[in-house]
């Protein structure tokens, strides 16, 4: 099957698990490494109608009347719910992750600023961070499996943003009121009035300290 690609320009995106200065594995465990890059974006973002749009005439072009029958296996599409991954920043968007064998072009907000440094790099593409890119959509048909996948052709710093932690943070609903057993140890815990807290290392024995 001729691959034939459809090109997106996204904007206004939040980055997420970025690999754009080295490779790394898509999959844990997986030997294949690849640069990558997941771009979350608001559910009323322009792209995202583009995204389907090429996805369906992606699928309608390579699979013919298998099209719906593809496009009804959402694990198989580029465009995906981020309701369903419970991770920070996720909840209440989408979210579409492309990977490329080669490094994609990384620039700047002044777009003439090519980026190569990896250092800048990881400073200017942190997870959270807004950044605008170019993914090349295309239909698959391998072993049996069909579906349309992104290709991540290129990246720019859009604007900082808050950093994610790398996790989804806790409700205050899933901890338990302790202001009751607080209160009840505070005369517990307490040094003896006068006492001397300060540190001095000669204090210790050295097979303490070093083994």
């Amino acid at each position: 099957m001729a691959r034939k690609t459809e090109r997106v320009f996204i904007r206004n995106a939040r980055l997420s698990f970025p690999a754009l200065a080295e490779k790394r594995a898509v999959m844990k465990g997986d030997a294949k490494e690849k640069y990558m890059a997941t771009f979350i974006l608001d559910r009323d973002n322009p792209c995202v109608l583009q995204i389907h749009e090429a996805t369906v005439r992606l699928a309608t072009a390579a699979f013919g009347d298998k099209a719906k029958q593809v496009m009804a296996n959402t694990d198989k599409l580029p465009l995906k719910n981020g309701d369903r991954k419970e991770l920070e920043g996720y909840a209440g968007k989408v979210y579409i992750k492309a990977t490329s064998d080669y490094r994609p072009d990384l620039v700047d907000a002044n777009p003439k600023h090519i980026l190569t440094d990896p250092k800048e790099i990881a400073d200017k593409f942190q997870a959270g961070y807004r950044v605008n890119g170019f993914i090349d959509l295309f239909a698959y048909d391998f072993n049996g499996m069909k579906g349309i996948s992104a290709s991540l052709v290129s990246v720019q710093f859009a604007g900082y943003d808050e950093v994610f932690t790398g996790g989804s943070k806790p409700s205050a609903e899933a901890y338990p009121d302790c202001s009751e057993q607080v209160a009840q140890s505070s005369d517990m815990g307490s040094a003896p009035s006068g006492a001397d807290l300060s540190f001095n290392p000669e204090d210790f024995d050295s097979a303490y300290l070093y083994g």
